[in-house]
């Protein structure tokens, strides 16, 4: 009887023999085409059935399990419009010659790995939906290509991730539960799972190769624990734990009204961090208090041409009229070859998540930049707005920024539009460098946001995208802690906020650590909040 251990992302314990599943996007082999434009007809006429397919999935996801699924679903529909996507697998059946099942292959890898770069865990936890709409693809080109051989029921399913048609299609043939090498509690795939009440643990890495089929499991979705070849006793004190109902002190729809303050009276600022304005009504039902970091790089997907400034201005004046008084951060975006939109020329980088990123590649595009700056500082101009740089480095960088903002006033000035002539002005801490040199950082700004993932990543050497090193990418590591305490500090002393972002600042264990260096605020995922508000209240 031994142990491992992942993520915990679906409550339960469930106890049977191990399963693999088969992925048909791994590995793409080379294929002629014998006609190209017969595999281009081929590949269109996939993408409709795969609409097809779509639409009727989300009719019955929302019937028969509710609206929450069937808007994962709406989701693959966008994205399987995404053109992009589908220029991705033309470009390669046109220059490379493939045949179709090819170029899906490849082009769902490529923007897998887009995903797997990004900075915020809901986005990096898109790739297990991006390789689920390259599986329909590849089933409306193939059926061959994608037959799972039924597993038996009662079994429990491992993957290197699972898809959400996966988890849907395997829950309805009798799966106990799911044993993942990649994955997080942030996926639609985990997210499908805990709607339907089944176990999950994810991110195993290394420890996944230790799973053999036939294998005996018990698998712990509560505390991510799995025992290997359990013993008749584990057996039987699992089954029993396996039954206790999970007991909560207080319903999370009666936290929505409750204020964010600890027993001993101390209050907690909790705004929320949102990647696109549909996430707005989680955050305004969740009761956050604001905005604490909206990231910009989604207004420039999906498009031929950057938004310009009248689009960005209407964008940013309709999300922060949804939050009445409370206040919007926006960070200016981090674009780059990491980001790799469309839209915008970039260069490609041996090491892009450490390249031209963030304020870097604003301050090559100043145009780009400028017209952000000028859409932020008009929406300022009614609503309680302000705005961070990322990446930024070093404090001329910062000064180059400001020098930039400044002169975006003036050309408002000269074109007699109004703008907020004091917009809240402040930086990311997410990198090590930045932490260091917070004390002067902190003279030039009005609050720090601290980013947890970032500083972690660099901190640690450790991409947080990379399976393999799930257990080194600890934002509990001593040396993470201290650059968190760095900023924190730097911050106090200047009289400025700190407000903590990214993963760490939803996670419990952390909140403590927070509270002692004096921390007012967290910015959290909207679907955070409310755990969060329950953690805060807990602590004495």
């Amino acid at each position: 009887m031994r142990k491992i251990r992942g993520v915990a992302t679906s409550g339960g314990v469930a106890c049977g023999l191990v399963h693999f599943v088969y992925d048909p996007v791994a590995a793409p082999v080379f294929c002629k085409a014998a006609d190209v434009q017969q595999e281009l007809a081929r590949v269109e006429l996939a993408w409709e059935t795969a609409r097809e397919e779509l639409d009727l999935l989300c009719g019955i996801a929302g019937r028969e399990i509710g609206g929450e699924c069937e808007k994962i679903f709406e989701i693959h529909r966008m994205m399987l419009d995404d053109e992009d996507y589908s220029e991705a697998v033309r470009r390669v059946i046109l220059e490379q010659g493939a045949c179709a099942e090819f170029a899906v292959r490849r082009a769902t890898i490529q923007l897998g790995a887009m995903f797997s770069g990004m900075e915020d865990a809901y986005m990096r936890a898109r790739i297990a939906d991006v390789q689920d709409i390259g599986r329909r693809l590849l089933h409306a080109l193939n059926p061959a290509l994608t037959v799972q051989p039924p597993l038996p029921e009662g079994c429990v399913a491992a993957a290197p991730y699972f898809t959400p048609s996966q988890i849907l299609q395997l829950c309805g043939d009798g799966v106990r539960g799911f044993l993942a090498q990649e994955g997080s509690s942030k996926s639609h795939a985990a997210i499908l799972a805990r709607m339907l009440d089944v176990p999950a643990v994810t991110a195993l890495g290394a420890s996944y190769s230790r799973l053999y089929d036939g294998g005996m499991v018990i698998a712990d979705g509560f505390t991510g624990d799995i025992i290997l070849d359990p013993d008749d006793r584990a057996l039987a004190a699992y089954r029993e734990y396996a039954k206790r109902p999970a007991v909560r002190e207080e319903t999370l729809r009666q936290l929505c009204s409750l204020p964010a303050r600890t027993r001993g009276g101390r209050r907690v600022g909790i705004l929320a961090n949102i990647w696109k304005t549909s996430d707005l009504p989680l955050v305004v039902s969740s009761g956050a208090e604001g905005v604490g970091l909206f990231r910009t790089e989604s207004l420039f997907r999906n498009r031929t041409e950057p938004p310009g400034e009248e689009e960005q201005l209407r964008i940013y004046r309709s999300a922060a009229r949804q939050l009445g008084d409370h206040p919007m951060t926006v960070r200016t975006a981090s674009l780059g070859a990491h980001s790799q939109v469309s839209c915008i020329p970039y260069e490609e980088e041996p090491n892009p998540v450490m390249g031209v990123r963030g304020i870097r590649f604003s301050l090559e595009h100043p145009d780009l930049f400028s017209a952000q700056l000028r859409a932020l500082l008009r929406a300022a101009a009614d609503f309680p707005v302000g705005l961070t740089f990322p990446m930024v480095t070093g404090v001329e960088e910062l000064r180059r920024a400001k020098e930039l903002l400044h002169h975006a006033m003036e050309e408002l000035r000269d074109r007699n539009v109004p703008f907020c002539e004091n917009i809240r002005v402040g930086v990311m801490v997410d990198t090590p460098a930045a932490a260091l040199i917070a004390e002067a950082l902190a003279r030039e700004v009005d609050f720090f946001d601290v980013g947890t993932n970032g500083l972690t990543q660099f901190a640690l050497a450790a991409d947080r995208a990379n399976p393999a090193l799930t257990t080194l990418y600890d934002f509990h590591h001593p040396a993470v802690l201290e650059l968190v305490k760095r900023a924190v500090f730097a911050a106090k002393n200047a009289g400025i906020p700190a407000i903590i972002c990214g993963d760490a600042a939803a996670d419990p264990l952390m909140l403590g650590f927070f509270l002692s260096l004096g921390v007012e605020a967290l910015s959290v995922a909207p679907s955070s909040v409310l755990e969060l508000r329950r953690a805060v209240r807990s602590m004495e």
